[in-house]
């Protein structure tokens, strides 16, 4: 064979072995899997501007996710401390599950969707003991504590000014059971369903009278802009009148509570601006007054559960003298100063002084007054968290009486009464206090 045959041959054999090659390797390359390519695999490079992140769906407005509690261990709702299934026929109030709480602590909270500015009645059943809450804030809540050996309906009303508040029950001194909550928009007029009357709650109402802020037909000082002209008639029920008497919203009663209420438009007295529902002691069965030299005793356990929007103050407990009113326990949350007043007395009709005990609205109080030998003594308990605070002072009058429920310390008139003030208070700001019970001793 010639050399140059040799050549080319070399050559060919060079060139199939080259070519074997690359067809393995492009094979290799072919065969492996498709892998997904990142879609920004730069991760300095910004994200295409079109591109939006996903968005959280919002909540749908007025809606609970499973307000019967029927699902088990409640996977919807967010659980502190130990709160367990409750089934039999005894143990709900409808269907198959209740929610049941056992210590401190326990508790089933939800967050729910509501518009801003608008009034809500959020209720549900208990059975045994437990507080309903509404947390609007994390330094305001609106809350009902109550204890009843059956299922019973619990409400609580509310006006948020966020779109989000969280609701929800807890454990309120026994074991309690809890079942169908439900939320709607509170409209002013609408009667409860309970038939509960006043004196079912607090039968001893025939010992006081009741003066409601109209007058016999129902009218206030809503159309009145001059405060000299104002409706000064107020309805007065009294004695066994009261026994199953309610006048819806002003006096009525709802889940064991007689509730007072006093719109800043309302019927006045002779001798007030301000409105009120509220009962006055009938000392002997009339309008008397009994000495202060001698034995006199009111305990009563009550929470203040709304305010006016101006000066926003109720006098929920009073002694009313002759001349001078010798006390009243007021609640304010005026932000008019830097200290706003809080629970706070006004004694000797002049002199006014905080007390050390922290209260927010919806909490209940127990307010003892013991008047002897000229002497008056206030002990005043916050049931929800044990503060207490007492003062003993002789009093300015020698004879009064009780006064118990809702003295608005606000009006329509404000401006016009009180020169600090520049701006009214709208026709339906009103003041309202809840009262569950009240003892009552006299010496005449």
């Amino acid at each position: 064979m010639s050399k140059t045959f040799k050549i080319i041959g070399f050559l060919f054999l060079l060139f199939s072995l080259v070519n074997c090659t690359n067809d393995k390797e492009e094979d290799e390359i072919t065969s492996k899997p498709d892998e997904e390519v990142p879609s920004n695999p730069d991760p300095d490079q910004d994200q295409d501007e079109n591109e939006t992140p996903e968005e959280e769906p919002e909540l749908e407005l007025l809606t609970i996710i499973d307000p019967s509690l029927e699902k088990q261990s409640f996977p919807d709702w967010d659980h502190e401390g130990t709160v367990n299934n409750s089934t039999g026929e005894s143990n709900v109030n409808s269907g198959d599950r209740a929610a049941k709480v056992t210590s401190e602590g326990d508790q089933l909270s939800q967050v729910i969707r509501v518009t801003p500015g608008v009034e809500y009645q959020l209720s549900l059943y208990v059975k045994g003991g437990l507080t309903l809450f509404v947390k609007l804030s994390d330094e305001s809540e609106v809350i009902s504590s109550v204890t009843t050996d059956e299922y019973s309906k619990s409400s609580v009303r509310f006006t948020s000014s966020d779109s989000l508040v969280t609701i929800g029950g807890r454990f309120y001194a026994q074991e309690g059971r809890f079942d169908d909550f439900a939320i709607e928009e509170y409209k002013e007029g609408e009667v409860p369903d309970a038939d509960q009357k006043p004196t079912d709650v607090i039968p001893s109402l025939v010992q006081w009278k009741v003066t409601l802020p109209v007058d016999a037909d129902g009218n206030d000082n809503r159309y009145v802009t001059d405060p000299e002209l104002r409706n000064r008639n107020p309805l007065e029920i009294k004695d066994g009148d009261l026994v199953d008497y309610e006048w819806f919203p002003y006096f009525h009663a709802e889940n064991n509570e007689v509730l007072f209420k006093g719109h800043c438009a309302g019927t006045t007295t002779r001798g007030s601006y301000y409105p009120r529902c509220e009962l006055r002691q009938r000392v002997g069965g009339g309008d008397n007054y009994w000495s202060v030299q001698q034995y006199q005793y009111l305990k009563t356990v009550l929470r203040v559960t709304h305010l006016p929007v101006v000066k926003p103050e109720v006098s929920m407990v009073q002694i009313h003298g002759p001349q001078d009113e010798p006390l009243r326990v007021q609640y304010s949350e005026s932000t008019r100063s830097s200290t706003p007043w809080g629970l706070h007395i006004v004694y000797n009709e002049n002199f006014k002084e905080r007390t050390n005990i922290e209260y927010k609205m919806g909490d209940r109080l127990e307010v003892e007054v013991i008047v002897d030998k000229g002497d008056i003594t206030v002990n005043i308990r916050n049931l929800e968290n044990g503060q207490r605070y007492n003062k003993t002072y002789t009093s300015v009058d020698q004879t009064g009486y009780f006064k118990v429920g809702c003295y608005t310390q606000s009006t329509k008139f404000l401006s016009q009464v009180k020169p600090e003030y520049d701006q009214d208070e709208p026709n339906d700001a009103y003041a309202e206090v809840a009262v569950q019970s009240i003892e009552l001793k006299e010496t005449y």
